[in-house]
């Protein structure tokens, strides 16, 4: 009853002190209305805010209304007829005078019926089972023993509430079959039972029919979960758990000069279980947020020193604090205002006057949406964490391959070779022999192609950039790729200057192997008769850009995002194209380390464009 008691002790204080500020609010009033031209409104519109905004946190709903008129009658002097405005606002100040006196008459300070409601008392870990004795009942029951759960077992819902009764005792979660619960035939009920309790647990419907109007019926109840038979085991757990798994109470950081409310609506936090801090002077809010680091932040709107919309576009400047919900507390319905305000940032209202299971509803649901939100980056984390494994073991697995490989296959090509220069083998054996050649260097290149992708991704791959002409490489590659090509009738053509001179920054070597790599599946991927070309244009961004164009098959367009990936290679392994699939990957990396980029546009069968660029040189 602790907390009872906090709340009486500042109702207490709020009574006490109400005749106090409404004789400083009068005192304004008063010189106000002897010089109303000179006098400045300000002072006393801030005072009639705090006291609307006081009266409607402690429920005083007609102090609240009247102050918060007064208020506005003062915001509407510039627009309205002068004397006419007055005169209402003389007649609104004696309604006020009047109702302070009834509330003081009349205000019941021991009255806490709707906060001791809770005579009942929870069993943490409990989960109350509700549902005929079955093998699913008896299974359900077992599982959640074995996870260290404790199962009450009802047969209908008039059993549960006589446990309920004869014990004083509510589960901390209840698990009911959907079909025991008929309000329309039966007068007892799962909501029946749940308007009887201030802190119902929550309840989950098991059903065996998962149609909408099935899942319809669990809402209307106020089901918080629904959940389709046959239950899955992990299903099952996991949906317990996050109802019943212990979790760090999450902060709430209150701002607002008015210590009296902002007291109040901490206790009413603390009550539900959150940790709680009040902070009076707003221009401290960024010391509170790095001391207290919230989850939540509550702002007023009105605030003397800056207002709660200036005080969230500040705090949304800092990119640390852009998914901690804000709502701000309010007194009045000002549409505009409250457009503002959510465009500064905000995410919600509380507004002062409205019952306290309102404020715990929505502080509820944000803290849900961002607790989600945080599951979800720690999972992302996780699965970032797993990859870079992944690639590690990837990385290293493709060193042993590469290092076992290697030296048997310089082996065979030895012998192979020492092989091929004997006199005496025959035509066929000759030919024999060269086909073993052939294909070791074949699967030679391909290990020196595994080789460089494991040094690139793990760091240990050194480059020489400097200036070079990228003419003269352009002609001996399409020159290679033109014999290349002659054996599928596929023609290789440059369709530049190729006396020209154009110098980029590049590592010689690597940029030679980007433009072979390139004109090879140019060709590899090419229609029989087809045709590849090379054009160059300069960029506005001072890059060269090199395009290898083709008549070939395409690409997809749901694939063009994953073509540079290492190891994919779509659809060759179904036409019988040779390759590992790590070519255009090793291209994207190495223009990468020499600040270049790399890009494809293409249409299935309808050939493609592939493209990179190299920074400009001027020599």
């Amino acid at each position: 009853m602790q907390f009872v008691s906090q709340l009486e002790l500042l109702r207490k204080k709020f009574a006490a002190d109400l005749p106090a500020r409404f004789e400083d609010i009068k005192t304004l009033y008063h010189t106000q209305s002897l010089q109303p031209e000179s006098g400045d409104p300000t002072q006393l519109r801030q005072a009639l805010h705090r006291l609307a905004g006081l009266a409607g946190t402690f429920k005083a709903h007609r102090i609240s209304e009247l102050a918060r008129n007064i208020e506005s009658r003062y915001a509407q002097e510039a627009t309205d007829s002068r004397e006419e405005n007055r005169d209402i606002i003389v007649i609104l100040f004696a309604r006020l005078e009047t109702a302070i006196e009834h509330y003081l008459e009349s205000v019941n300070l021991h009255d806490s019926n709707a906060l001791a409601k809770a005579a009942i008392s929870k069993s943490d870990k409990t989960v109350c089972l509700i549902a005929p004795e079955t093998a699913q009942t008896k299974w359900i029951s077992g599982v959640l023993s074995e996870n260290g759960y404790l199962i009450e077992l009802q047969a209908n819902l008039k059993a549960f509430a006589e446990s309920i009764d004869n014990s004083h005792k509510l589960p901390s979660l209840i698990l009911m079959d959907a079909a025991l619960n008929t309000p329309e035939t039966a007068q007892l009920s799962i909501h029946t039972l749940k308007m009887n309790f201030k802190d119902f647990p929550p309840f989950i419907f098991i059903s065996e029919h998962g149609d909408t109007l099935s899942r319809l019926k669990a809402v209307r109840a106020g089901a918080s979960d629904f959940l389709v038979q046959p239950l899955q085991h992990e299903i099952l757990l996991s949906t317990v758990a996050q109802y019943l798994s212990p979790v760090t109470s999450q902060k709430i950081l209150i701002v607002d000069d008015d210590t009296i409310g902002a007291e109040y609506i901490a206790n009413i936090i603390r009550a539900a279980g959150y940790q709680s801090q009040v902070l009076n002077e707003p221009l401290r809010i960024f010391e509170a947020l790095e001391a207290f680091k919230p989850d939540l932040l509550i702002l007023d709107i009105f605030m003397p020193e800056c207002s709660g919309i200036e005080l969230a576009k500040a705090i949304r400047q800092c990119c640390c604090h852009n998914l901690m919900p804000i709502l701000f507390l309010t007194t009045g319905t000002d549409i505009d205002q409250e457009l503002c305000a959510l465009g500064s940032g905000g995410d919600e209202f509380i507004r002062k006057n409205d019952p306290d299971c309102y404020l715990l509803e929505k502080l509820s649901y944000r803290l849900r949406r961002i607790e989600q939100i945080r599951t979800l980056h720690r999972q992302l984390k996780t699965a970032q964490q797993r990859s870079e494994r992944l690639r590690k073991t990837q990385s290293d697995f493709l060193t042993y391959v590469v290092h076992e490989l290697k030296a048997p296959l310089n082996l065979i090509l030895g012998f192979s070779e020492l092989l091929q220069m004997d006199g005496a083998l025959n035509a066929e054996q000759y030919e024999m022999v060269s086909e073993i050649v052939k294909g070791g260097h074949n699967q030679l290149a391909m290990i020196e192609e595994l080789s460089e992708q494991v040094q690139i991704a793990t760091g240990r791959f050194a480059l020489n950039i400097e200036s070079i002409d990228i003419i003269p490489l352009l002609n001996q590659a399409v020159s290679n790729a033109a014999m290349l090509g002659s054996d599928s009738g596929i023609s290789v053509a440059g369709h530049f200057n190729s006396r020209d001179c154009v110098y980029v920054f590049a590592d010689r070597r690597r940029a030679q192997q980007i433009l072979a790599n390139l004109l090879s599946n140019a060709i590899k991927y090419n229609k029989p008769g087809g045709r590849v070309w090379i054009e160059i244009q300069r960029r506005t961004n001072e890059m060269l850009r090199i395009e290898v164009i083709d008549t070939g098959i395409g690409i997809a367009p749901e694939d063009v995002e994953v073509v540079f990936e290492a190891f994919e290679r779509l659809n060759a392994a179904q036409s019988g194209i040779d390759g590992i699939g790590i070519g255009l990957s090793i291209c994207s990396q190495l223009l990468k380390l020499m600040n270049g980029r790399i890009g494809v546009d293409s249409q299935l069968d309808d050939g493609s464009k592939f493209w990179i660029e190299l920074p400009l040189s001027t020599k």
